[in-house]
């Protein structure tokens, strides 16, 4: 009994290692994550917004944002326009209109929600290697609006998650100094103040364990 309790101790003191999924080298950075999902984003968007003229412009209004997480999805809405060949501007066209025969259009967009955080940081096994989940949200609100007629001629929205678990040891890989939205608040369950009291009962127990054997071959 005294041996396995010794071997109690130990282990907690020094804990087995273990590799949690996504520790490769290939993990998605939490910049990648926020594009990636962005791009989800548009993909939905664009595929239930109606067809519009082929020589139509598209003038992109930001209603509401959350931050300076916003330029990422921003970014990803202008290249997915370009790629599908709509013509977009983010300077309002309205004088233009009266002399301008083409076709105008104002998508309002309103970013409800952007954000990547870290839900849990533990380990798996008491004995083992700490992991992250990690999670990121996207809400986005959308109408578009004929700039001639002001006229409504569509409304969208569309939610996106991502969640995956990394490694504890690849935080400083998939976070970006330069922008504080990819380093999240790390609120981490310290199983140290959970095994403490188990490894100082243990020593207890071996103490008592050992007065009585010395007690009985007295």
């Amino acid at each position: 009994m005294l041996g396995f309790l010794c071997l109690f101790c130990f282990a907690a003191v020094h804990p087995v290692s273990s590799s949690p999924s996504g520790t490769g080298e290939r993990t998605t950075s939490n910049f990648d994550v926020l594009e990636n999902l962005s791009g989800s984003v548009m993909k939905e968007l664009i595929a239930n917004m109606p067809v519009l003229p082929h020589d139509a412009l598209l003038y992109l209004r930001k209603d509401m944002g959350v931050g300076e997480v916003d330029f990422v999805l921003e970014n990803v809405m202008l290249a997915a326009f370009r790629d599908r060949g709509i013509k977009v501007t983010q300077e309002n066209p309205r004088e233009r209109l009266l002399s301008d025969s083409l076709s105008t259009y104002r998508l309002s967009f309103q970013i409800i929600r952007m954000s990547l955080t870290y839900p849990k940081i533990s380990r798996r096994y008491w004995l083992g290697a700490k992991e992250v989940e990690r999670n990121a949200e996207i809400d986005v609100f959308a109408q578009i609006v004929d700039m001639k007629s002001g006229d409504i001629i569509w409304v969208g929205d569309t939610h996106k998650d991502y969640e995956d678990v990394i490694g504890y040891s690849l935080l400083e890989k998939v976070e970006d100094p330069e922008y504080a939205f990819t380093r999240p608040a790390r609120k981490e369950l310290k199983w140290s103040r959970l095994i403490e009291p188990i490894v100082v009962g243990g020593v207890v127990v071996g103490l008592v364990y050992l007065f009585f054997s010395n007690q009985s071959n007295d």
